[in-house]
This record gives structure tokens, C-alpha cells and sequence, in this order.
């Protein structure tokens, strides 16, 4: 009996002591969210990966750029999969965003963008089916960064 007694007071104790602990950690925000990344997954047609780049050189870096002198973009950038496996990309694009209000620009901004980049909207429409030529595009990803404070 007195053996049981103990037995039972022993895992009170334990039980209070692990409630203990739990209630003592930290549970204040030590984080705070940063910039918005979109990943872009993309799988070049055989014999296509140097068209493609050099595309990308000619279009989308230059709408990047501009976006990049109106404060809507950080930064961007490609990766290689190097070691690609069956049905994965070869190649993933980045776009790093200061924040969601990028993602409010109207059409017209954009048509706007184009016009300078390309010459016209028909323009712009022709060299997106030239592309799909060049490339298949698979899932695109919008992340948001987490970030420690300090």
C-alpha cells in the first residue's frame, strides 16, 4: 500500500512538474515576416535550355529590371537542377517581392511595361507563343520569408 502511495505521489509530482515547464517556455513572437518569393518551376524543351536563357535575357530579366526600379522587386534569379530527377524541372526561376502590394499593379502597369519593353501588346502575345516553343511551365510557388529577430 504505502509502496502504491508513492508510486502515485511520484507521478503527481512528475505530472506537475512537466505542467510546469510547458507553461514556462517562450511562447512570444521571436519572428516577423519578410519578403514575398516566387518560385517557378520550368522544364525546357530537348535542345532548348540556351534559347530559353537567352529569352529570358532579352524579356523577362528587362521586366524584372523595371520592376526592380519601381520598388516591386528585390531581387531574381535562376537555378539549375543539377541533378534532376524523371519529370522534375531543369530549371527554377526566382522573383523576390518587397512585399504583397506587388502583386496589386493593375493590367494597365503591366501593359504599360510591355509597350516599353516589346513595342506593342501584339508583340507581346507573339513572344509568349514563341516561348511556349522553348519551355513547359510547371507549378509556381509563392512563399512568404520568415525571419528570426533579433
Amino acid at each position: 500500500m504505502i509502496n502504491k502511495n508513492f508510486a502515485i505521489a511520484g507521478l503527481a509530482l512528475i505530472a506537475a512538474f512537466a505542467g510546469t515547464s510547458a507553461l514556462a517556455q517562450d511562447h512570444s513572437r521571436g519572428w516577423e515576416q519578410g519578403y514575398i518569393v516566387q518560385v517557378t518551376e520550368v522544364h525546357t524543351k530537348d535542345g532548348m535550355f540556351n534559347a530559353y536563357i537567352n529569352d529570358l535575357s532579352k524579356v523577362w530579366r528587362k521586366f524584372l529590371e523595371a520592376q526592380k526600379a519601381d520598388g516591386d522587386v528585390i531581387s531574381y534569379g535562376m537555378y539549375s537542377n543539377a541533378n534532376q530527377r524523371e519529370g522534375e524541372p531543369d530549371l527554377f526561376l526566382t522573383v523576390t517581392f518587397k512585399n504583397w502590394a506587388a502583386f496589386d499593379r493593375g493590367v494597365e502597369y503591366f501593359e504599360k511595361l510591355g509597350t516599353q519593353i516589346l513595342g506593342s501588346t501584339d508583340d507581346m502575345r507573339e513572344a509568349n507563343v514563341d516561348r511556349a516553343e522553348l519551355r513547359t511551365i510547371g507549378s509556381t510557388y509563392v512563399l512568404r520569408e520568415i525571419k528570426f529577430k533579433d
